[in-house]
């Protein structure tokens, strides 16, 4: 990433530039741009929380990504990217410790979710920023909060990590929306997935673009270790044709029971089972016994999240089951 600073003059443009600038800085509260639409206009309700700017924030959109992320833009732009914001903030009374302060909008909460579910990993260590899970370090914090995936970066070495997480805390109160993972997610929280595993995929599962989109996640218990795919019917469509579809491209397809499905993967063998137009799959180096105990146990996991979210046998829940999570589910 580059820095590039909010104003530059040159030649004989200095002085009109100038005055310009001191012109807009009297408008501003401590150094913050107010603006009336878009993320910039949280910079100045920092202000108000003791945090102060040294530059005017700037933003960037789909077709200028490139220009502040240059090479980490297509981590964004697939997942309904609208803009980002960018500034330097320091804590009050602090001049030496500087963050960089980053916000992704995207289009909906689940590509918010997509883009921090990808900077996740199994092992990372995550703190609490209010009510959304934040993958930390010393110079670090990420979180999604609504349809916000935020990005904040020590930009000087006398950064306090305490000020780091403060900083995350008082941008969340500004944040509409929540960090809870999307409700479907709770579907695959098995005993013996992996914390920090679930990530969702556009383009690809397994290496082939025929099983996206959907969630993925890491399941290891004593003697197994694999994959656990679900895919929503949102996302599937119409469970006769995504059957199909499947059996025209996956390798060596075949249905081997009443309700499930192989396929010989390079990565090991898929397992597949439909119910209520979700597809639950399972994969490696898996004995069809075995993947049919996971599956029933995902499948338990289904069912009671169908019956907790109000979705009616035969047809998918409605639109706001994602957002619903209940107690029973982890118990």
């Amino acid at each position: 990433m580059h820095r590039t600073r909010g104003y530059r003059f040159a030649g004989h443009k200095v002085l009109v530039g100038l005055s310009l600038f001191l012109l807009v800085a009297g408008t501003q509260c401590a150094g913050l741009p107010r603006r009336d639409g878009g993320d910039a206009s949280l910079f100045p309700r920092l202000a108000d929380r003791s945090w102060t700017a040294t530059e005017p924030a700037r933003t960037f959109g789909p077709d200028n990504l490139y220009e502040e992320i240059d090479g980490e833009a297509e981590l964004f732009l697939p997942y309904g990217f609208q803009e980002l914001t960018v500034g330097f903030l320091r804590p009050a009374g602090n001049d030496k410790a500087e963050f960089r302060l980053e916000i992704f909008r995207h289009a909906t909460e689940r590509d918010a979710f997509v883009v921090y579910s990808q900077q996740r990993f199994p092992g990372q260590e995550v703190t609490r920023v209010r009510n959304s899970e934040a993958i930390v370090s010393a110079t670090s914090l990420d979180f999604f909060q609504g349809t916000r995936f935020v990005r904040i970066r020590a930009a000087s070495r006398e950064t306090a990590r305490t000020d780091m997480e403060k900083l995350g805390t008082d941008l969340s109160v500004l944040l509409s929306g929540t960090g809870d993972l999307p409700g479907e997610t709770e579907i695959l929280r098995i005993p013996g997935m992996v914390d920090g595993s679930i990530v969702f995929h556009t383009r690809a599962i397994l290496g082939y673009e025929v099983l996206a989109p959907g969630y993925e996640a890491k399941y290891v218990v004593p003697g197994t270790a694999a994959t656990l795919i679900l895919i929503t019917p949102g996302d599937a469509g119409p469970a006769p044709q995504f059957l199909r579809k499947l059996s025209g491209s996956l390798p060596g397809f075949v249905r081997v029971g009443e309700e499930m499905f192989r396929a010989d993967l390079p990565s090991g063998t898929f397992f597949l089972i439909s119910r209520e137009g979700f597809h639950l799959g399972v994969e490696g180096k898996v004995t069809r016994e075995k993947a049919s105990a996971i599956l029933s146990i995902i499948a338990e996991r289904l069912s009671l999240f169908l019956e907790q979210s109000g979705g009616k046998k035969g047809r998918p829940p409605g639109s706001n089951y994602r957002k619903l999570h209940w107690k029973r589910l982890h118990k």
